[in-house]
This record gives C-alpha cells, structure tokens and sequence, in this order.
C-alpha cells in the first residue's frame, strides 16, 4: 500500500468509529444521567450528554491502533512516545470524565494535568533518548537552539498544561473547540506528511489525521444547536494531544502556535486580566473572546466559523510563509488584532452600560 492510501484507510476508519461511538455514548450517558444542565455559564437551554470527549479518544485510539496493522514502518523509539502519549491521554479523559460527571475543583484538575504531563515527559530523563520534551526550538532568526535538558522540560510542562486549559478555555460554545482542533490537525497533518523542507514524516502525519478523523466524527452532533458537548474530557485531551504531537518527531511549536494563535493569545489576555483584578485565573468567568462576541451580538455559528477561520488563515500562513521572520511577524499580527478585536469590544460593553446608568438616572 502507499501512503496515500494507509492515510485514507486510517482517515476513514477513525471516522466512521467515532460515529458509532459518539451514538453508543451519547446513548449510554442518557441512562446513566449524564448531562450538562442549563446555567448562567452555558450557552444551550435544554439539558445536554455531556463528556463525549471519552468518545473522541476512543476513536484515536482505534485510528492510531490500525496503523500498526497496516504496513508503517516506524522506529521503536516512535512508537514508546505514542504509548506514552495513549498512557497520558487516557489519564487526562479518565479523570476529567470523572469531573464531567461530579465537578473536581480547579487545583485537583491542575494536579492531574501535571501528572500527565510528567507521563510523557520525565522518562527523558532517563537519558536514554525516551520521553516528549522541547529541547531543540528553531530560531525565528535563523538556526536552532537547543536547551538545556532542564529548562526544556519546564518549557514543555508549561506548553502541555498551558495548551490543556486553552482549549478548555475555549470549549464555550457549540462546535468551537473541535472546529478549532480540526483546522490545526489538518494544518499538523499537511506539514509533517509533506514535511518541513520537503522531508516528508509520513508515520507523524497519522497522528494528526486520526484525531482529525476524530473530530469529524464528533462535530455533526455538536454543532450549534449541539446535541451533546465533548465536556472536560474532551476538550483536555484535545489539548494534551495537540501539544504532544506538535512535538513528536521534531518540534512542530511555531506552526501550532501559528494555528492556535488566537486562542492562545485569548487565553493569556484572560489570564492577565485576571490577575489584574485580583481574581484566581484557576477559576472560570465569561471574559474569554467569544463570551465577548457572543454577548455583542454575535451567533454561536458566526463565532465558530470566525475563530476557525482565522486559525485557517494563520495555519496556511505558517505552511506558505518561507522565512521564520515572517512567521514571527504573522503571530504578532494575530496579538495585535485579537487587543483590536477585545479592545473595541470593552469600549463598546463600557458605552452601553454607560448610557444604560445614565437612562435609569
């Protein structure tokens, strides 16, 4: 078989596994009372299954466990990082099914996204060549810079947990986490199949496929008006999975951040913000981008398509640009236009309450 064609078959294997086990759970969560209640924090009315998360990474799952009956050749080391990547990804949806279904508090959370993140990272370690870390960054000047073991893996606990909670962050609204992961698989999957400087990575490209496929699978059933919603499970594991395969076989970190620019840069302008006002950015508010869109009038499908859409752009641009300086200059772009975007969205919230204080007067 040629690449090519193993890419279809684990494309449309992980696929119409997700389907089934999207319908299975969905099901299954409806007996067993499963579901996410209407709240001053949700977006739907009516009462929705919740946690479907657990379904995506099943599906990867089989995706990922198909390739190794089809003929992929891979080094043993490749293979260690993507059972260490199943071991945490499977910690992470574990757990958080758990907080889908009783709440955990924002610290046990945390803990367990740490533990995760040490799965796949401390067995390097050892010094043995194993395990996920950072260590090699190119430079946005030119060259690579390699850090030293420590420093790297610091970096590459606060990208893996960072990424987890960003796309927690921005699970707020129908469709948009998996819109959002959709567009950086396929942009993932384009780099390391055709791969950088024409050096194809074809057994790293079923990675990004297979939790593409994944979502696909997922995206029918929660698009606006959502039938169901990935929950803590879901949109963590989509988190942890992007930020390892971004490493996996060569840092792939300015594409990812390139792709995840905006929610990523969202997510920060939250968290500072936060902090600013005295607030834990542990704990959750509707301050995030798309609460803002939302609440100026927006639809949830318009916000969607919005977000996604200038992920597409950006990821496109870290697949065209030909120079790291320009990449470094695209990000900064999505800086200044996202403090454009919230900047104009905080005046305007400021005006109306303004002259809404100034009417009851």
């Amino acid at each position: 078989m040629s690449n090519l064609e193993i890419a279809i078959v684990v494309f449309l294997l992980t696929t119409v596994t997700s389907v089934a086990f999207i319908i299975k759970t969905t099901d299954l969560f409806r007996k067993l009372g499963l579901l996410d209640q209407p709240g001053p924090r949700r977006v739907h009315t009516l009462p929705v299954p919740r946690g479907l998360g657990v379904a995506i990474f099943l599906a990867f799952l089989v995706g990922i466990g198909a390739s190794y009956f089809l003929p992929v050749e891979r080094q043993a080391e490749e293979t260690e990082r993507i059972l260490l990547t199943v071991i945490g990804s499977a910690i992470i949806v574990g757990v958080m099914l758990v907080d889908d279904a009783i709440s955990l508090g924002p610290r046990t959370k945390l803990l367990w996204q740490v533990t995760a993140a040490a799965i796949v990272i401390l067995p390097r370690l050892r010094g043995e060549g194993h395990g996920i870390v950072m260590q090699q960054v190119n430079s946005p000047f030119g060259g690579t810079i390699v850090l030293p073991l420590a420093i790297a893996v610091v970096i590459t606990f606060v990208w893996i947990v960072g990424l987890m909670n960003v796309m927690n962050w921005v699970d707020g609204l129908d469709g948009l986490a998996g819109s959002v992961t959709l567009v950086s698989c396929a942009v993932l999957f384009i780099h390391t199949y055709f791969g950088p400087d024409n050096v194809p990575q074809f057994t790293i490209s079923l990675l990004p496929l297979a939790l593409g496929a994944a979502i696909i699978g997922f995206l029918p059933f929660n698009w606006h008006p959502a039938k169901l919603i990935m929950g803590d499970a879901g949109a963590m594991f989509l988190g942890f999975a992007l930020a390892v395969i971004s490493i996996i076989g060569g840092a792939k970190i300015a594409t990812a951040l390139l792709v995840l620019g905006l929610p990523i840069l969202d997510g920060l302008w939250v968290v500072a913000y936060r902090f600013v006002h005295g607030r834990s950015p542990l704990y959750a508010d509707k301050g995030h981008l798309h609460h803002r869109l939302l609440a100026g009038g927006w639809g949830q499908r318009q916000i969607v398509l919005f977000v996604a859409g200038i992920s597409a752009v950006f990821g496109s641009a870290a697949l065209l640009l030909p120079t790291r300086e320009l990449k470094l200059m695209t990000f900064l772009l999505i800086g200044a236009v996202l403090f454009l975007i919230i900047g104009s969205l905080a005046l305007r919230s400021r005006s109306v309450t303004h002259n809404s204080e100034q009417r009851v007067d």
